[in-house]
């Protein structure tokens, strides 16, 4: 069955090219077309409001701008919830944390399910969880990383040194040894042993106030756009939409966050 929004098709082709968007996701294909699905509600909302032209091609962005000017309002945070938020995350804003780690590897490769290289990799973390001195040999003998030859060893890492969704983990809290958990990445999957930690220096709140207050506005507006589309998809007419996964989900929950 054809996906379509309010009688508008979303042919195959723009499925399957935003399909590589969305490779980390438990089902790629569906969080595809609830990704589609989801902006095409969103421009016919802009249109409906004459925000946009029939003709105009704006940005997701512009539309998402408009729309939130007409009919959203997102509150600024106060310095309390800012104080709040620092005291609470304070491991994120700490000035030359060291971590020295290890990984294995699983890459995302095309022509290869995901269910075959989660497979791998999950097989992988049982195993060293398993038998912790195990690790540098699976590591030699599984790793798609270079580090493999060496045990996995990425040696000390500083912040800002590699993908930003690895080092939200890597930086996060205070635990030693091989994480229960494997780490999801742009790369692929990850097994990790952390095996040591160097503690840097707290920076005054007020050096970092500005950037808590966005960090926390963009949450909030984040919640309030996954709140307006869920809104505009149950008044929806959406034919060949994969409603497994639960609620549509968008980039960026409820109104008036």
């Amino acid at each position: 069955m054809s996906l379509s929004v309010n009688g508008i098709v979303i042919d195959a082709r723009r499925v399957a090219d935003e399909i590589d968007q969305h490779r980390d996701a438990a089902d790629p294909q569906a969080a595809a077309e609830h990704a589609l699905v989801s902006r095409e509600l969103l421009r016919q909302r802009a249109r409906d409001l004459r925000l946009l032209d029939e003709d105009t091609d704006a940005s997701d962005d512009a539309v998402v701008d408009a729309l939130f000017t007409r009919d959203v309002r997102v509150r600024r945070p106060t310095e309390a919830e800012c104080r709040t938020y620092f005291h609470d995350h304070a491991g994120q804003f700490r000035v030359g944390d060291k971590v020295q780690a290890s990984h294995i590897l699983f890459a995302l490769s095309a022509g290869v399910p995901l269910s075959s290289t989660l497979g791998r990799a999950q097989a992988a973390l049982d195993a060293v969880l398993a038998e912790p001195s195990s690790f540098e040999t699976v590591a030699q003998m599984m790793s798609d990383c270079p580090s493999g030859r060496g045990g996995g060893s990425l040696g000390l890492l500083a912040r800002g040194s590699g993908a930003p969704e690895f080092e939200l983990v890597l930086f996060c809290g205070d635990r030693l040894g091989v994480l229960p958990r494997l780490v999801n990445t742009r790369y692929g999957f990850h097994v990790v042993r952390i095996e040591r930690r160097i503690k840097g220096r707290m920076p005054p709140f007020e050096r970092v106030a500005d950037r808590i207050a966005a960090l926390l506005y963009e949450q909030s507006r984040a919640r309030a756009l996954r709140h307006y589309v869920a809104l505009l998809d149950g008044a929806a007419e959406i034919t060949g939409a994969d409603d497994d996964d639960g609620p549509l989900r968008v980039p960026g929950d409820g109104l008036n966050a």
